[in-house]
């Protein structure tokens, strides 16, 4: 294979092809968390409603919403779906475009226009990747900074000291952690990687630099928001690890999703092989995905053929110093970090979530590695060949997960409720995602859950005892916040306070579904927090 002169245009234009064609087929996001909370948190704390309204998004209600900021503005202000859309596809577009570069890094040797458009299309349609792009989800915004990292400390390899190039990689691990907890998992990589990235005498500066970068990220991107929930609720990661800081607004509990944790030890070995088949193991909807099998195999097939080149490219560089020569030799002086940063950064995820979503930076690396061995494996046997039947293996099998996608309308997201007197307060009693269309409520109409994957009115909590107070004593009229078909179960629960439905229910004018809001009538009830 012919090397380009200037890879860098390649991968951008891939890079640029890939997402625009996702954009057009996928269309606008309508998934669960955008209609929980990805619209209602960031507006609610810009608006002030934090303090008046009670987990109407549920367990999510407290999730940082800081990096959904600029979305929730251009709802607000009626832009359409395709400007949103086109907006949420930029991490995307950038994490697939340093994963380019990055296999260029890592295998320079065989680079090719042809290695970078097969690769595009491997990473592209990763169960994580496709699904996922241009959502709210925010997990391409940490693989943009995991892979960004990766690209950065994989470029600076035999060119910056310790510091130049583990300052800016702890900035943007903690960039990923600050804006999204769950890119914790990737700072761990990290650190594992800086532990085998150089000579043990610089191994202080080396974990100086990841741990000063880390920390000023982490202050700036989560910082304001956990002072602003400390300040609320008297913990800064509120409701989660609640076990330790003991809020009185909920239970002394970690809140920790273990749906799709492994039970054993031996069990946090099994995704790359449960994944080979459609399953519910590790997400809601079905997926399947060969990548992180054949990605590991692919990393060990890395590290072993650059074993017997080690010594080759040292004396190449000794000799004659070329470039190629230099770029191979950073290459082999990659091959522990890569593989500590990988396990170490899997064993985190399989331990601590298990929720394939996560594990997109390493959907992302592995997809390239495949390509990227494939081409080393078959450097001189018809390459192109090699790498098309390895897309095929790995691209077939693959299932996407269906998150929820609408057609692209103007604008994206419309709610309007009908006028409501003074003093009213809407109640919510649903574990569906009804959250946006309280984003859209007049300011000073509060909104409150009764019952919901947070809310339980069989468990005293002060966030509990508010909703009861507030159902014992309104200021006004107490509305239900419903979908128009509602479960019978919600009908029980908001008995449990005396309440029920009392009059016509109005069907909200809503571009998202069908929502209603129904009068409720009043009767006495023992509240559990009677004190």
């Amino acid at each position: 294979m012919t090397a380009e002169r200037a890879p860098w245009r390649t991968a951008a234009l891939v890079s640029l092809f890939f997402i625009a064609v996702a954009v057009i087929a996928l269309r606008q996001d309508a998934n669960w968390d955008l209609r929980n909370y990805h619209l209602y948190t960031p507006l609610a704390w810009l608006e002030g409603r934090l303090t008046q309204d009670i987990a109407p998004a549920q367990l999510q209600t407290w999730h940082n919403p800081t990096v959904d900021i600029p979305f929730a503005l251009m709802v607000r202000a009626g832009v359409g779906g395709l400007p949103i859309t086109l907006w949420l596809a930029i991490p995307s577009l950038l994490a697939l475009y340093f994963a380019l570069r990055l296999l260029d890094t890592l295998m320079p040797a065989q680079r090719s226009r042809a290695r970078t458009w097969i690769a595009g299309f491997v990473i592209m349609t990763g169960a994580a990747m496709y699904p996922g792009t241009a959502a709210i989800f925010n997990d391409h915004i940490v693989g943009m900074f995991v892979l960004g990292a990766l690209l950065w400390w994989a470029q600076s390899q035999g060119r910056r000291g310790p510091f130049a190039t583990w300052l800016p990689v702890g900035l943007l691990a903690g960039a990923a952690a600050g804006f999204k907890l769950t890119g914790v998992t990737y700072c761990l990589g990290f650190i594992a990687a800086a532990l085998v990235a150089g000579p043990v005498r610089q191994l202080p500066a080396r974990i100086a630099a990841l741990a000063l970068g880390g920390g000023v990220a982490v202050a700036v991107c989560w910082g304001p928001w956990g002072w602003y929930v400390w300040k609320l609720h008297g913990n800064p990661l509120f409701p989660y690890f609640n076990q330790w800081f003991l809020s009185p607004d909920t239970i002394a509990d970690s809140w920790r999703d273990a749906r799709y944790v492994p039970r054993s030890l031996i069990d946090i070995f099994d995704p790359p092989l449960r994944l080979l088949s459609r399953s519910r193991h590790y997400s809601e909807p079905l997926l399947a995905d060969p990548r992180l099998l054949l990605g590991l195999c692919a990393l060990a097939a890395w590290a072993w053929l650059l074993r017997p080149r080690a010594q080759a490219a040292d004396d190449g560089a000794a000799g004659a110093g070329g470039a190629g020569d230099r770029a191979l030799a950073d290459a082999v002086a990659l091959r522990w970090p890569v593989l500590a940063f990988v396990l170490a950064s899997y064993f985190a995820w399989a331990a601590v979530y298990g929720i394939y979503r996560y594990l997109l930076p390493l959907e992302v690396v592995c997809s390239l590695l495949i390509v990227g061995a494939v081409s080393m494996l078959f450097a001189h046997k018809r390459p192109v060949l090699a790498m098309l039947a390895a897309m095929v293996l790995v691209v077939v099998p693959t299932k996407h997960p269906n998150w929820g996608r609408d057609p692209y309308r103007t604008p994206m997201i419309a709610v309007k409720f009908p006028p409501l007197p003074a003093g009213s307060v809407v109640l919510t009693s649903t574990e569906h995602p009804i959250a946006y269309a309280v984003a859209f409520l007049p300011r000073d109409v509060p909104a409150m859950a009764v019952r919901n994957n947070f809310m339980d009115p069989l468990q005293c909590t002060r966030l509990q005892q508010r909703v009861e107070r507030t159902v014992a004593h309104p200021p006004g009229p107490l509305w239900l916040l419903r979908p128009a078909t509602p479960d019978e179960p919600a009908n029980g629960r908001i008995a449990l306070y005396g309440l029920s439905v009392s009059g016509q229910c109005r069907l909200l004018d809503n571009n998202m579904g069908d929502l209603e809001l129904c009068p409720l009538a009043r009767a006495p009830f023992a509240p559990i927090c009677d004190k």
